[in-house]
């Protein structure tokens, strides 16, 4: 079925929600909801009703079910204050008011988008160890939260809460779990309180051994409980995504036989972190791959385009053509995914010499994912091109400030260092540039700004020996 109101459009059949014309990524359980309301029209829905049909019966708190209606609220452009869409009836539950539409079929303009293969993983109930009651509410909003923060990594599969905080499934073993919701990592944590602290405490398990992967601990106050749970969901995208993508690479580069369009991928992403002409070459042959297995794969076709802007400053020959073509195609097949979208948007951006265009939809990717550390490069770099230089590196040191152990946190380093030198800062783009250079050595772009910044601060003789190895690397340049 498909529903036509205000200035959206939502096909119940693909799950997708269109607004001003553009698809919107819509978390799962608020599209349930959103779908509740639209079905029951103008007839008001209790909280018990949305309880049973959106949580099956679960204990929620009425701050989790008002937080979901204010999430359904924002995805179709409605607001609190104004209801113009859904209603709050004190004491009775909610109604959808806007003037509907219906008709059958699913829309022609719009499909969805495909997914490949990715790394599955569940978020289990956080335990209240506070003795607390009154606190359940609290450590099961919190691991609502970061199924909803993990969600939002493309390349993550979570598995939906309402499996994953069934009773039946949190008194198995990791392994069980693993099992029986087929994922292959789980995120675990607890709740403690003291006097007006809170303190959470999150593991990573590998479902295959138990073995914990990762662990942190947070403290925060009471009444600040919503910019913890923020922390808590920038340091676990932060820490974890790098962490799992290197053991997935680990256990791509160890299989044998015939390679997916995903394993292929994460071969690439390995040989790109290299930066050298050789490694580059082989990431643009297992991307190849990938997109002949997978012609739809959005985020394959970002890496080409992305590999299309390294190519020319590396040494190599460049294909603009090709790069326009690949990041075009990341573009249409990637509405939901925010990698394909920050990387193509990055290189239309670099390729047609229009940063303003790439970062529209650089700006996209990080509606879809604000944890995107790429995507928060990515636009440094394009803001940088726009001469925009305090907002690039703004841009520059959230990504290092989200991803603190990033493989690719050379890239913000040398954009940050950029930044520095076209603002007259040359010591502390030296400072920038050197760290990059150490993270790289390859990467010849953070040897050119190291030289520039190492000139401007006056050491010339330093400035030269950089050029000397630059040159070497690439005697043609």
């Amino acid at each position: 079925m498909r529903y036509r109101f205000a200035d959206c459009e939502l096909d119940t059949e693909s799950r997708i929600l269109v607004r001003h014309g553009e698809p919107r990524h819509v978390e799962p359980q608020v599209l349930d909801l959103l779908i509740l309301l639209i079905a029951n029209g103008p007839r008001v829905v209790s909280k018990d009703e949305v309880v049973e049909k959106v949580w099956q019966g679960r204990v929620v708190s009425d701050e989790t079910i008002h937080s979901r209606i204010n999430a359904v609220r924002r995805s179709v452009g409605d607001t609190g204050r104004a209801q113009a869409v859904i209603r709050t009836l004190p004491r009775r539950g909610f109604r959808f008011v806007a003037d509907l539409e219906a008709s059958c079929g699913t829309s022609p303009d719009v499909a969805a988008p495909a997914r490949e293969q990715g790394l599955s993983l569940a978020v289990l109930p956080f335990a209240n160890l506070s003795g607390e009651a009154a606190q359940d509410h609290v450590a099961l909003g919190m691991a609502d939260q970061l199924v909803t923060t993990i969600g939002q990594v493309p390349w993550f599969y979570v598995a939906d809460q309402s499996a994953s905080f069934a009773p039946q499934v949190t008194s198995l073993s990791a392994a069980q779990i693993g099992q029986r919701l087929s994922v292959r990592y789980l995120v675990a944590g607890a709740l403690q309180v003291e006097r007006e602290l809170l303190r959470v405490t999150v593991r990573l398990l590998d479902t295959s051994s138990g073995r914990r992967l990762w662990s942190t601990a947070l403290t925060g106050r009471r009444d600040r409980l919503f910019d913890l749970q923020d922390e808590l969901g920038r340091q676990i995208v932060g820490e974890i995504e790098p962490r799992l993508r290197q053991i997935e690479i680990r256990r791509s580069e160890d299989k044998h036989g015939d390679l997916t369009a995903y394993d292929c991928y994460l071969r690439a992403l390995t040989r790109m972190r290299l930066m050298d002409a050789t490694a580059l070459e082989q990431a643009s042959g297992y991307l190849l791959q990938a997109v002949e297995h997978n012609q739809t794969y959005a985020a394959a076709h970002g890496l080409l385009a992305w590999l299309a802007t390294l190519s020319l400053p590396q040494g190599q020959s460049n294909s603009a053509e090709a790069g326009r073509h690949h990041a075009e195609t990341a573009l249409r097949f990637g509405t939901f995914d925010s990698d394909a979208l920050a990387t193509g948007g990055y290189a239309l951006g670099f390729l047609l010499r229009d940063p303003e265009s790439g970062l529209r939809h650089v700006e996209r990717a990080l509606a879809l994912n604000p944890n995107s550390v790429r995507s928060h490069d990515h636009a440094g770099w394009l803001l940088l091109y726009a001469g925009r230089l305090e907002e690039a590196l703004d841009r520059f040191d959230e990504a290092l400030r989200r991803a603190p152990i990033d493989e690719f946190a050379f890239r913000s380093l040398t954009g940050r260092a950029f930044a520095l030198l076209f603002s007259g800062a040359y010591g502390a783009a030296s400072e920038a540039a050197g760290r990059a250079h150490t993270a790289a050595p390859s990467y010849t772009i953070c040897q050119r700004v190291l030289a520039a910044s190492l000139a401007n601060e006056g050491r010339i003789d330093a400035a030269r020996e950089v050029i000397r190895d630059l040159l070497h690397l690439h005697p043609k340049l």
